[in-house]
């Protein structure tokens, strides 16, 4: 019996929490270039606590990012896995 992938979704699948965290990744290494990539000037030194508060930050903004504006990004990675994993 073949089901729709959106029907099978479940509030807690495991599937979609990995897909959306594969989506948060990818743009957390665009968030972090896309920082890296403005000129900064040396007249302020950058401390270690706040280099690793900026890291933590772009990670969480990827994370929200991947969880309300990329739905449709998290959807298709989401139904190409779900076809190989749950049409068995």
């Amino acid at each position: 019996m073949l089901y729709s992938i959106t029907s099978l979704r479940s509030s807690n699948d495991r599937l979609w929490d990995a897909c959306t965290e594969f989506v948060g990744t990818i743009f957390y290494d665009v968030f972090k270039k896309m920082y890296h990539s403005i000129p900064k000037s040396n007249l302020l030194p950058e401390s270690s606590g706040e280099k690793w508060f900026k890291e933590m930050l772009f990670y969480e903004y990827s994370k929200v990012a991947a969880r309300e504006n990329l739905k449709p990004l998290v959807n298709m990675i989401y139904q190409n896995l779900a076809k190989q994993t749950y049409s068995r």
